[in-house]
């Protein structure tokens, strides 16, 4: 009887296993485009994109985007259509550049999104804009405001399971070379042109 029990719970607990693994699956929020280059005084565009959904609806969001604020500054802030936006959810940003930081909340007030999500694809939350304003590498970062650290919720109010991928910008300079880089250059260039001469002088003696 004992040993009965044993094997009942044997497969019982992988069978349990890989039920709460597809239950709870994790979304994964995203920058895209990961990274990517900018010059200075031009714009950054990234979408914040919620992955991995199965067969989950998101119907709420609520964090923090962090970044460096003496290379970045954020010009705009466009909600994407998946949770309803215009008067079928609440939106709400509150962006602080002195500290790189801007808060952004959505929530639904649709009874069922599956008119705009398929609860597989892929869906944009927003879109931001930075303004180039320094040299340098500004990482992109989220932070979870929902019960003590949550990201998302679903279309029923309850906490989706999620974690969040870091981006990065960055920005590189416009400024056209000084007059010394290019003498340099040049001197370079003209090196290499007379060792090629000699070399093809000296194969033409020897042939």
């Amino acid at each position: 009887m004992i040993l009965k029990k044993l094997i009942l719970c044997g497969i019982a607990l992988p069978l349990l296993l890989i039920t709460s693994q597809s239950v709870f699956a994790t979304v994964i929020l995203s920058f895209t485009p990961n990274t990517q280059t900018v010059l200075l005084s031009g714009q950054a565009s990234v979408n914040i994109v919620a992955t991995n959904l199965q067969n989950e609806y998101v119907g709420a969001f609520d964090f923090d985007v962090s970044w460096d604020n003496s290379i970045l500054s954020l010009a705009s802030v466009s909600f994407g259509n998946a949770l309803g936006g215009g008067f079928l959810s609440l939106q709400s940003e509150n962006t602080n550049n002195g500290l790189g930081t801007s808060n952004l909340a959505e929530s639904s007030l649709l009874s069922s999104l599956a008119s705009l999500q398929t609860g597989t694809t892929n869906i944009i939350l927003a879109t931001l804009v930075f303004d180039a304003l320094s040299v340098g590498q500004s990482v992109l970062s989220l932070t979870g405001n929902i019960s003590g650290g949550g990201f998302l919720g679903n279309e029923n109010g309850e906490l989706l399971a999620a974690s969040a991928n870091t981006g990065l910008i960055n920005v590189v300079s416009t400024s056209i070379p000084e007059p010394e880089t290019l003498f340099l250059l040049g001197v370079g260039f003209l090196a290499l042109f007379g060792i090629r001469r000699r070399n093809g002088c000296n194969i033409k003696l020897t042939s």
